[in-house]
C-alpha cells in the first residue's frame, strides 16, 4: 500500500481585523510553526464508510454472499487498524452511538475494493493479470479541537504477485484480507515518527 496524496492540517487563530487596513479580512496566525500532531492520548476508530465503494472481484463464494462481505469489510479493517494503531496509543473501535472526547478519531471511506482474480494470478500474475486493488481515504481528526490534522489517500493491492503469493500477498487465496492488513499497517507507519527505529543505537560513541 502507498500513500498517493496527503494533507497536513494546521492550527490557526483569527487575529483582530484592522479597520484602518483597506480591504483587510480576517488574518490567520499559525501557532505551531508547521509541527504536526503527535502523541495522542487515545485513538478512536470509526469503521470506514463503504456505501459508495466499487466492490468487485473475488470477494465471496457466491454473488449472494457479496453484500455480507461488503458490509463486514469496514469491521475487519477497523480491527486491523486497532491492532496497528495501539502501538502509538490506546486504541478503541467506536460503536455507532459513541462519540470520543479526547485524542484522535480515525475514519474515512473506501473507494475501490477489488479482489481481482485468483485464476488470473495463477497463470499471468507476474504480468499484473488478476491483481487485487484497494483504494481508500483516511482522515485523522483531533477530537478536542475538531481539526483534521492528517488526511491522505491510499492505493495498493497484490500488484505483480504470482500464484504462490507471499507473507503480504494472497496468491491463490482471497486478497481482500491481505490488502486490509497491509493498509492498516501503512496507516500506522504513516502516522509514526520512527516506526523502523532507524535512529536507535545500542550505545553512543561521541568524538573527543
Amino acid at each position: 500500500m502507498y500513500v498517493t496524496k496527503s494533507q497536513v492540517g494546521g492550527s490557526g487563530a483569527a487575529a483582530p481585523t484592522d479597520t484602518k487596513d483597506f480591504g483587510s479580512h480576517v488574518r490567520m496566525i499559525t501557532a505551531n510553526c508547521g509541527v504536526g500532531a503527535y502523541n495522542p492520548r487515545a485513538i478512536y476508530i470509526r469503521p470506514f464508510c463503504v456505501d459508495t465503494a466499487k466492490f468487485t472481484g473475488d470477494q465471496a463464494q457466491t454473488d449472494g454472499e457479496m453484500p455480507i462481505r461488503k458490509a463486514l469489510a469496514p469491521v475487519e479493517f477497523a480491527e486491523d487498524l486497532k491492532e496497528q494503531l495501539e502501538k502509538i496509543a490506546p486504541a478503541r473501535i467506536l460503536k455507532p452511538h459513541e462519540t470520543p472526547r479526547i485524542g484522535w478519531l480515525v475514519d474515512g471511506e473506501f473507494d475501490v475494493v477489488d479482489g481481482g482474480s485468483p485464476v488470473g494470478r495463477f497463470f499471468l500474475g507476474s504480468f499484473s493479470v488478476g491483481q487485487s486493488v484497494l483504494a481508500l481515504h483516511v482522515r485523522v481528526t483531533d477530537v478536542k479541537s475538531g481539526l483534521v490534522v492528517y488526511e491522505f489517500d491510499m492505493y495498493g493491492g497484490s500488484q505483480l504477485q504470482g500464484r504462490h503469493g507471499t507473507v503480504r500477498a494472497s496468491g491463490l487465496g482471497r486478497a481482500l484480507h491481505f490488502d486490509l492488513q497491509n493498509a492498516a499497517e501503512r496507516v500506522y507507519l504513516t502516522l509514526s515518527t520512527d516506526p523502523y527505529r532507524y535512529g536507535a543505537r545500542a550505545n553512543v560513541s561521541l568524538p573527543e
